[in-house]
């Protein structure tokens, strides 16, 4: 069996092909008829799939993180994609077939070691403020905080939802900082943007986890969540330092507390500072700029399905144009 993958799924078209689980959950439809409703994916997206039919004999069959290949036919409904699923069978791959769980992980379309050095390399090359060097150093002195850095997603579904996707994420946003703390240098202080750059998700390394290949919020993550996380991470780093300055530390704090920008959108407090209002925007910017690309990059045409995360349909400007993609 050939596999299909997510990206190459059209309308009306036949599925029979292997994904893997994200998520699963029973309902009860209106006319108090039992189904299924699934999130499959492998290393190219997602897509929904309902079970109708014959319910009880195939929700036993497997579960979330499992492989199962399914029979399927696919369909529109409120401007999305779906499959129709009849059958579904479990897969196992034994250890000579663990190199084939790449093709249904989406990763980061660039290599983890090298986003990693870039990231310590712009940090080092720029932070030029010894306390704040110290800090640095002790994330990077922990083993475990850079192995999540470097295997989490930066969310479960929003942006960057896939492998490598929070070490892509914090290192294009220092990308950006470094641009504009040089362009508004005489305002911003570059170390304190540069470091709640790098600080400002550390909290997602105790708020999410990956169990059985699937990305899921921890107890901590569902009860406090990163923000609240990430403040209680950096007072324990902090803590470490002697003689770490109090105000230094409370601007710190601020930017991590007020990143989300808005009460409404999960911030405690609203940005007070000009580097915790920059730090807002580029977080902002860059997981906008990443939904939208990975909603449209494997679209045929110009315009894209509709998006929910963004709320509207979206247009792909170069292939509306006619200009060719540029080539990494």
């Amino acid at each position: 069996m050939e596999k299909i993958l997510v990206s190459d799924i059209k309308e009306n078209q036949k599925v029979d092909s292997v994904f893997l689980v994200k998520s699963k959950s029973q309902a009860t439809g209106k006319t108090g008829k039992p189904y299924i409703y699934v999130k499959l994916s492998d290393k190219t997206g997602e897509i929904k799939g309902y079970i109708w039919d014959n319910v009880e004999k195939l929700a036993p069959l497997f579960d979330v993180g499992d492989l199962v290949r399914i029979k399927s036919k696919t369909s529109i409904f409120q401007n999305e994609l779906q499959l129709g699923i009849s059958e579904v069978e479990k897969i196992v791959l034994d250890a000579a077939d663990a190199d084939e769980m790449v093709l249904f992980l989406k990763s980061s379309k660039n290599d983890i070691e090298f986003m990693f050095q870039e990231l310590k390399s712009i940090l080092e090359e720029n932070l030029t403020d010894e306390n704040i060097i110290k800090l640095i150093n002790k994330f990077f002195e922990d083993e475990n905080y850079i192995k999540l850095l470097k295997v989490l997603p930066a969310a479960k579904t929003i942006h960057h939802a896939y492998v490598g996707g929070l070490l892509e994420h914090t290192l294009s946003m220092l990308k950006i900082g470094v641009f504009l703390a040089e362009h508004y240098k005489r305002y911003v202080i570059k170390d304190i943007l540069l470091a709640s750059i790098f600080l400002h998700d550390v909290g997602k390394a105790e708020e999410l986890k990956v169990k059985n290949n699937v990305t899921e919020y921890s107890d901590e993550g569902r009860l406090l969540g990163h923000i609240v996380l990430g403040v209680d991470t950096l007072n324990k780093k902090i803590s470490e330092i002697q003689g770490f300055p109090e105000k230094l530390k409370l601007l710190l704090l601020h930017s991590i507390v007020s990143h989300h920008g808005e009460i409404e959108y999960g911030s405690p407090k609203r940005p007070k500072t000009l580097e915790a209002f920059l730090l807002h925007y580029i977080d902002n910017m860059d997981s906008k700029e990443n939904q939208f690309t990975d909603f449209t990059d494997n679209n045929n045409t110009a315009w894209s399905q509709y998006s929910k995360s963004l709320d509207r349909y979206l247009l792909n400007s170069k292939m509306f144009l006619g200009i060719a993609a540029a080539q990494e």
